[in-house]
């Protein structure tokens, strides 16, 4: 392969974008206690990713060790293909590391809230959300049954119907 494509190989690894991050993960919830939440379910699933990955880069270079030290030309052809999943597979942790770098970043300049805190916060965030879907689904020809039972489950539907009944009808 060229140097200059595999150059760009490891320019475009990032998973997902700040822009991405911020607008369609972290973004997609409603309140910044749940923002924050998102920020550490996503921080913890990745740092725990990336370890494990490295534990597992460990293990593969030990096995291309003993593969190649056996001399067999099968066992040698082993280890190439095991040298070429790991090379790949550090290609793509460049990526990991660099989303994990901007997800602490993002963590670093937000809020952040004590579990009481995050408690304290449900009944807003499940307002906020289920409305804002509601308010989507309308906006597309009409609001499923489900979600209509979302908000009468949190008794957001009633105070909703009544600001919309047309003042005759009151």
């Amino acid at each position: 392969m060229r140097e200059d494509i595999q150059l760009s190989f490891i320019e475009c690894q990032l998973p997902r974008t700040r822009y991405q991050l911020e607008r369609f993960v972290i973004g997609a919830h409603d309140t910044p206690e749940m923002q924050f939440v998102q920020v550490c379910r996503e921080l913890e699933a990745l740092y725990y990713t990336i370890k494990e990955v490295g534990l597992q880069n460990k293990k593969t270079e030990i096995e291309i060790t003993k593969l190649r030290d056996t001399g067999d030309e099968i066992d040698n052809i082993e280890a190439e293909i095991k040298e070429l999943s790991l090379e790949r597979t550090r290609l793509v942790a460049i990526g990991a590391r660099r989303e994990l770098d901007i997800l602490t970043e993002i963590y670093d300049t937000i809020q952040h809230f004590t579990r009481a805190q995050i408690d304290a916060s449900q009944a807003t965030y499940w307002q906020a959300r289920l409305m804002r879907q509601t308010n989507y689904q309308i906006m597309a020809g009409g609001a499923g049954w489900a979600h209509l039972e979302a908000l009468d489950q949190i008794d957001a539907l009633a105070p909703a119907i009544e600001a919309n009944r047309p003042k005759e009808l009151i």
